[in-house]
């Protein structure tokens, strides 16, 4: 079952509740906050919290008896992660970039053949809101699928029907 309500976080009617085999998550696509069952309690009682990175646990937010941390993103056309900005959570935006054939040597994977491809954190754009940053990865997967689409080749047709070469 799949829910949309309002966050206890940011208040905006973002929060998308998702029900899979009796297990809650929890999504704000507004504010970028989320839990699950496995961060029901508080940061000195519970297991997974004290996994956390040292970010994460001072990013983390307690509220109605869940821990929720900042959500991180990553699809083929880029990331949308935290960041650190004079001790303030921001949200930014990595595209992803090829590597230059000659340095793909220096990224190899687990099976023995190299990335192609990598998230140009160097270059990361940054937001006060994750929601501004869904925005920017929704504006260039569409660029990265239109460009990607390949149309057939038209025939210009006249109007009395008949086929010219083009």
């Amino acid at each position: 079952m799949k829910i949309i309500s309002n966050c206890s976080l940011c208040e905006e009617h973002s929060l998308h509740v998702i029900e899979h085999d009796e297990v809650t998550l929890m999504q704000c696509l507004y504010c970028g906050y989320a839990t699950s069952d496995k961060f029901i309690g508080d940061r000195e009682t519970n297991h997974e919290y004290k996994k956390l990175t040292e970010e994460m646990q001072r990013w983390s937010i307690e509220r109605d008896g869940r821990i929720w941390i900042p959500g991180i993103i990553t699809l083929p056309e880029g990331m949308v992660y935290p960041v650190e900005d004079a001790e303030e959570l921001k949200w930014g935006y990595a595209k992803m970039v090829d590597i230059p054939e000659e340095e793909q040597k220096n990224y190899p994977t687990a099976d023995g053949g190299v990335y192609k491809q990598q998230y140009d954190v160097e270059n990361t754009i940054t937001y006060n809101i994750f929601y501004e940053c869904l925005e920017e990865l929704n504006k260039q997967a569409k660029k990265t699928r239109i460009s990607k689409l390949e149309l057939p080749k038209l025939k210009k047709v006249i109007s009395n029907g008949e086929k010219v070469q083009s």
